[in-house]
């Protein structure tokens, strides 16, 4: 059966493509995540997967070798769909008026992320970040994360210096982990209002970047 191995610096774990073995993959990442949303990251461990899985310990194993690649996974496949709303939304050649309103359309999107909640993304954040082998990994995607969005200010405002976009671009970034940090504390009714107060902080950076 054709498969990837995935690996990253230290972490490398088995990815099939098709078939009975991507479902038992895709079934270990669900039931991670599930117990991450609900008891946190501190919960996670391998025989405890296994077992709410439906299969053995050694079977785990053979996709992932440790706690650490399946962390890594589970980033891995959020910040896909993050990229993906990102690649949606941002670089898009909007009015002026309409651009606020793009924004926190974007900022809503990445609320609701199909399978991934807001506790979730910030539990996985929170484990990348103390993990010395998956640092490598958050720093790419926030330098990425950040390209991004000083290329969107300067597609929407080419007369912006493009030297001064990576602090203000910083700051959007924030601003929208903020967003999402504070939904993973609220409930989902919330959002919305989540999402209006996010995109005005980010019409602020974006009229900054324009001084």
């Amino acid at each position: 059966m054709a498969a990837t191995s995935r690996k990253t610096g230290t972490i490398e774990y088995y990815h099939p493509e098709k078939g009975r073995a991507l479902n038992t993959f895709n079934r270990i990442l669900a039931v991670s995540l599930e117990i991450i949303e609900h008891e946190g990251v501190e919960a996670l461990n391998t025989n405890r997967i296994a077992a709410d899985s439906g299969i053995n310990i050694s079977t785990l194993y053979h996709y992932f070798p440790n706690k650490d690649s399946i962390l890594h996974a589970l980033y891995t496949r959020w910040f896909d769909k993050v990229s993906a709303i990102a690649d949606k939304r941002l670089g898009m050649h909007r009015k002026p008026n309409s651009l606020k309103a793009s924004y926190k359309s974007y900022v809503l999107d990445l609320l609701n992320i199909d399978g991934v909640s807001p506790q979730a993304a910030v539990e996985l954040e929170r484990a990348i970040k103390t993990r010395k082998n998956l640092l490598p990994l958050d720093n790419k995607i926030v330098e990425q994360s950040i390209t991004a969005c000083a290329e969107d200010i300067l597609a929407q405002h080419p007369d912006v210096d493009p030297s001064r976009l990576p602090v203000p671009s910083a700051f959007m970034l924030v601003s929208i982990w903020g967003a999402i940090s504070i939904a993973a504390d609220m409930d989902a009714s919330e959002h919305d209002s989540i999402a209006e107060h996010c995109a005005e902080m980010i019409m602020a950076l974006v009229r900054h970047s324009k001084r």
